[in-house]
């Protein structure tokens, strides 16, 4: 998945980077990601059922909190949060 149009980016070009980075290292963060990016799609598009709009805005809200936190030098990053 390329990232460099990801809908996320649209409103928080700065976090450009971390969501490369979390990408790139996250294959359950990346599913999210890209299932975001479907949603807008069709929200945009004016093609999304009223869940699927529900679905959009609380994906958006949940990967934009995930770029946000602090990196965290205690953990490896190697279970992708799913061991915590």
């Amino acid at each position: 998945m390329t990232v460099e149009n990801h809908p996320l980016l649209r409103e928080n070009p700065e976090l450009a980077d971390k969501l490369l980075a979390r990408v790139m290292a996250d294959g359950a963060f990346a599913q999210r990601a890209q299932r975001y990016a479907t949603l807008d799609a069709q929200v945009q598009g004016a093609a999304a059922s009223a869940d699927e709009v529900a679905e959009h805005a609380k994906l958006g809200k949940q990967l934009l909190g995930e770029l946000e936190l602090p990196v965290s030098t205690s953990c490896c990053g190697g279970c992708g949060g799913s061991a915590h």
